[in-house]
């Protein structure tokens, strides 16, 4: 009975002692899954925002307002422009190219507008505070006689590229049944030909924009000279 008591005691602390062993070894792996499973997030979670961080800021490039000039339909003060005196030119002057159809711009001044005879009684100009729009750069609706040949060579390859000139011009809204791509409104009234132009001695502000990052690119402001003939 002694020599029985004692294998069960023995083979008791026997069992203990390996289940006491294991224990830590578990618990370290366990640990170690944890530590390799949240590494991995943060390793994930890191490279994504760089990713967005990269794509946001993609587009990067100089852009110079190179002259403004224009001036309104007036016959009373005597300095008569038409729509397609009215010239903005800008230069990429440093960075990457950029892609035609991916860039916007936007213009705020003081000036007119035409609006077609939609309904007797609403045809004639339209004066005030300008909100214009180019949806793209690209060639799709513009106005062809105006837009593609003031930029007939940045045009060739669809990017503006560093030393490129670009022209905007009042008559670059798309003529008869294509949907123009320049929008204008005039004291926030749309019904326009989206064509324009600028007071002569008014300021005008201008915003290149990347439209999938929606950030600004380039912000640039300019007084309006009148054209010279």
């Amino acid at each position: 009975m002694k020599v029985w008591g004692k294998v069960r005691t023995e083979y008791y602390f026997s069992f203990k002692s390996t289940s006491e062993a294991v224990a830590p070894i578990t618990g370290s792996l366990l640990m170690l899954s944890i530590l390799v499973i949240l590494a991995s997030t943060v390793a994930v979670t890191l490279y994504n925002t760089a990713g967005e961080s990269e794509n946001a800021q993609s587009l990067m490039a100089k852009i110079s307002l190179e002259s403004c000039e224009g001036g309104l339909p007036n016959a009373v003060t005597g300095q008569n422009a038409s729509f397609e005196n009215n010239k903005i030119v800008l230069i990429h002057e440093g960075g990457r190219p950029l892609p035609l159809d991916t860039i916007s711009i936007k213009i705020f001044g003081y000036g007119k507008s035409y609006r077609p005879a939609i309904e007797p009684g609403t045809k004639g100009f339209l004066t005030g505070n300008i909100s214009l729009l180019y949806l793209d750069l690209s060639v799709h609706g513009k106005n062809s006689t105006c837009y593609s040949v003031n930029n007939k060579a940045t045009l060739e390859d669809s990017l503006w590229s560093v030393g490129e000139k670009f022209v905007l011009c009042g008559q670059d809204s798309a003529i008869g049944t294509t949907k123009s791509s320049v929008k204008v409104s005039v004291d926030g009234d749309s019904d326009t030909s989206d064509n324009y132009g600028f007071k002569v001695g008014s300021e005008i502000i201008l915003k290149v924009i990347d439209t999938k990052s929606s950030n600004v690119i380039a912000e640039q402001k300019a007084f309006v000279k009148h054209y010279e003939g």
